[in-house]
């Protein structure tokens, strides 16, 4: 059975040129896969008449419109099938504090910490934590690692914060415990027989903290597959709890990382995760034996049985 396939990239945040990366690796993987593939390039909003009838969009708009479930329900109010997370859970993994408060109540454990809009005056005395060996500092709403800031001494924190103004404007933003690592990374993707936990990987930036430039534009990053099997299932059973906390589907992305005793704890979800030669997702596809261009196949396979199962019933 031939797929149509219309990718949907670019966007009109500043994740847009990894997007459309992202979706050109995966245009050309379905194609070599066989699906009848249409790019769907959008600098703003999409328009609904550029997608053809019956085919299954990949959305891999990444950031603000694309993620954050306004384009999903757009696409659910014009029955469109799409590969990834519906609306609810995309908005939700987007929201870094909603997430938090979602792993929360399912006892998952995450960093302490405490959302601050940059809207109002900010007071770092308010800061509360059990640690101030070090902060975090990110936009609350995001992704990619963009406005991440990593500091040592609370001292440092109100420098972060005007970047992070200057950068994004006046945003709210997490302040949370500084972790020592190391950090991991768990892809899931759904298969016929349920959820499957993909390899773990160990992400080791050579510079400083795994920011955007570590992700996207160095060479320099080190990734490693685990192989201790204790630690490879702390990883996956922590990773699975959230992807179903959250309410994920298809596939996801959950980051991990250690304190100095080895507690873990998840940092946060992404459910449009890159699809780059630099992307985390294909690296763990690859050490499961799945090609990128099978892992393309699959998403979008799954993607089309919910849009059979709709039309037949």
């Amino acid at each position: 059975m031939t797929h149509l396939v219309d990718v949907i990239m670019g966007g009109p945040s500043g994740e847009a040129p990894v997007s459309r990366n992202s979706g050109e690796a995966i245009a050309a993987a379905l194609e070599s896969a066989g699906c009848d593939v249409q790019r769907v390039d959008i600098n703003e909003r999409l328009d609904l008449d550029k997608l053809r009838s019956g085919a299954v969009a990949f959305n891999i708009v990444h950031g603000i419109y694309g993620e954050d479930g306004t384009l999903q329900r757009e696409l659910d109010a014009a029955n469109v099938c799409y590969v990834g997370s519906d609306a609810e859970a995309s908005e939700l993994c987007m929201n870094k504090e909603g997430t938090k408060q979602t792993l929360k109540r399912v006892h998952v454990p995450t960093p302490i910490g405490m959302r601050v809009s940059l809207k109002n005056v900010f007071d770092p005395r308010e800061l509360r934590f059990e640690t101030m060996t070090g902060l975090v500092v990110k936009p609350a709403i995001g992704g990619s690692s963009l406005g991440l800031h990593i500091i040592d001494s609370p001292s440092f924190l109100l420098p972060a914060v005007e970047a992070v103004l200057n950068d994004l404007g006046p945003i709210d933003i997490l302040i949370e415990e500084k972790l020592s690592g190391p950090e991991y990374t768990v892809a899931l993707i759904e298969e016929a027989d349920g959820l499957r936990a993909l390899p773990p990987i160990c992400i080791t930036a050579e510079e400083g903290c795994y920011d955007y430039e570590a992700k996207y534009n160095r060479d320099d990053t080190d990734y490693k597959i685990i192989n201790d099997a204790a630690l490879i299932h702390r990883l996956q059973d922590l990773a699975e709890r959230t992807y179903r906390a959250c309410g994920c589907r298809d596939f996801a992305r959950v980051d991990i990382m250690a304190n100095d005793q080895g507690d873990l704890k998840v940092l946060e979800v992404n459910t449009l995760p890159g699809f780059t030669d630099h992307s985390l997702v294909p690296k763990a596809a690859a050490a499961a034996g799945i090609s990128f261009s099978e892992l393309c196949l699959r998403l979008v396979q799954q993607a089309a049985q919910r849009m059979e199962a709709y039309h037949g019933r």
